[in-house]
């Protein structure tokens, strides 16, 4: 087989890696220079567990990088959109996939399969990517039926070229055959195969994914407003009520949920106001939780605000990532953009994270610091990530270099509350509780 990957981002990359790995041909697309240049090179332009060691494999073998889908010397059996389709100014913006769907509709011949893996509202990829094929097609005298599928990405970052090879994929095809020929690719990945009725039922799947997950961490995330109103502790009521007691698996509380999904997928699924129009007299659930999670960032840095009435304190921020574990560098709608952005205008914001660049910072207009310079007089840290490193620090040890007192806010309550109860040099704070 030959596939075309267009968009090689955390979703094209790491599928075109993992087809190539299993002896799959690969061609890959990615139209912004410099991350063309990078991939050329055989330099990942993200961080994700075993991605290096796929590139320096794979490249020029089974995968080959290219700027423009013209440069093809050979015609793929498969094309594969991947690319972004982002939420600008409240809108999605389906610019990108349009135009790669277009580049794909001037050079094919009509038999190929066309597989959509871009997350998007239920109905475009048979409303909006198809006839957008079929009129291409069309222009250069080409009358034949557009074979068309939907296939989800359902990986976490971090893991996403292990759960390519285990988790069951979701095929949708616009027909029996569509639904074959997607599924014949995917077996060489996984054995598990979940074909599904529709292009849509595919869609949908994807949304509800995501959606679920984001509604089920804002119902811990508001228990954690109401514990803390309440002056109970968030963590001890949920890991309590969860002990041997098999219908409950509340998680715990976060900073807030980030990303590039989580954060979006709920407004795609909700975009065209249906569930408002099938319960009028209603509040979107899913829309609601959306909310409760936006707002957690800003109800930390009004906390901070509170603790720290001096305006032009240092305040340490460990963790930008959207998520710590497993580990990323992707910052995309991180909750700590978002609680940098409550408190910059009033105080001097200095920043660390395991994995995100200097120059990443940098253009948060936060200052770069190692561990040892963000704890040194330091008036707040505060722990926004859930890193694997930052659970083994010696935290008692790098506080008395802050000043005294320093407030402590520890999000993912890494550490102990007990340990610094007879610590008057430490304020201790987190959420969920006072």
């Amino acid at each position: 087989m030959y596939v075309a990957v267009i968009g090689l981002g955390f979703v094209g990359l790491t599928l075109s890696l993992a087809l190539a790995e299993k002896g799959v041909r690969v061609a890959g697309i990615e139209i912004k220079e410099e991350s063309y240049k990078k991939l050329s090179q055989g330099i990942p332009t993200f961080n994700e567990s075993g991605i290096d060691r796929y590139l320096e494999r794979n490249l020029g073998k089974n995968f080959e990088v290219y700027s423009k889908l013209e440069d093809l010397v050979e015609k793929p059996e498969y094309y594969v959109l991947c690319v972004a389709t982002p939420i600008t100014d409240g809108s999605l913006n389906m610019e990108h996939l349009i135009r790669a769907t277009k580049s794909i509709g001037k050079i094919m011949n009509g038999d190929e399969m066309v597989i959509v893996r871009s997350t998007c509202p239920v109905g475009t990829t048979r409303q909006n990517v198809l006839p957008t094929l079929e009129k291409e097609l069309h222009d250069r005298n080409i009358e034949k039926n557009v074979k068309i599928s939907f296939a989800p990405e359902r990986t976490a970052e971090g893991v996403a070229l292990k759960e390519l090879n285990e988790l069951p994929q979701i095929i949708g095809g616009i027909n029996e055959e569509c639904s074959f020929l997607a599924t014949k690719l995917f077996r060489s990945l996984t054995p598990t195969i979940i074909q599904v009725s529709s292009l849509e039922t595919a869609e949908m799947i994807k949304l509800i994914d995501n959606s679920f997950r984001d509604v089920k961490f804002a119902y811990a995330n508001e228990i954690m407003l109401l514990c803390e109103k309440l002056g109970v502790d968030t963590h001890e009521c949920i890991k309590n009520s969860n002990i041997h007691y098999g219908r409950n698996n509340i998680p715990l509380p976060s900073p807030g949920v980030g990303g590039p999904c989580l954060s979006k997928d709920p407004y795609l699924l909700i975009g065209k106001d249906d569930i408002l129009e099938l319960h009028p007299e209603q509040k979107s659930l899913i829309f609601a939780g959306r909310k409760i999670n936006e707002s957690i960032p800003k109800t930390i840095a009004n906390k901070i605000k509170r603790l720290i009435p001096n305006k032009n304190s240092k305040i340490f921020v460990m963790g930008f990532a959207f998520k710590g574990e497993p580990e990323t560098d992707d910052i995309r709608n991180s909750s700590t953009l978002d609680l940098v952005q409550n408190l910059i205008s009033e105080h001097t914001i200095y920043g660390h994270d395991p994995v995100v660049s200097s120059e990443t910072l940098k253009g948060l207009n936060v200052k770069p610091v190692s561990l040892e310079e963000g704890f040194k007089d330091a008036d707040c840290v505060i722990i926004m990530n859930n890193h694997m490193k930052y659970r083994d620090l010696d935290i008692l040890k790098l506080l008395k270099k802050s000043s005294q007192p320093c407030i402590f806010i520890d999000t993912w309550r890494l550490f102990d509350r007990k340990i610094f109860e007879k610590n008057e040099s430490i304020i201790y704070s987190g959420i969920g509780i006072v």
